[in-house]
């Protein structure tokens, strides 16, 4: 019997000085620990920024976790939400 494989592997990254660096990876196909993994980097971020203008607040990206790296998700503090990387939407 074949087992097909629904995993979904990503990369939660941070831009906060001109490079993203990975900072955790997550299972995008469990969309409950997704949603968790979303919120706390993007209230983390808030936190660390301080009030600070949001110009100078790091950003944070999603992408898959294989060779090509597709980004999937945006966060910016200008935005103040989640958006789609390809659309340019709120996800």
């Amino acid at each position: 019997m074949t087992q097909v494989n629904d995993n979904k592997p990503c990369r939660l990254e941070l831009n906060n000085s001109g490079s993203w660096k990975v900072i955790g990876r997550f299972d995008a196909a469990d969309e409950e620990h997704t949603g968790m993994v979303m919120d706390a980097a993007e209230s983390l971020i808030k936190v660390l920024n301080n009030g600070a203008p949001p110009k100078r607040c790091a950003s944070l990206r999603v992408s898959m976790d294989d060779g090509l790296g597709q980004v999937l998700l945006y966060w910016t503090a200008e935005r103040g939400l989640w958006f789609d990387a390809r659309a340019g939407e709120p996800a």
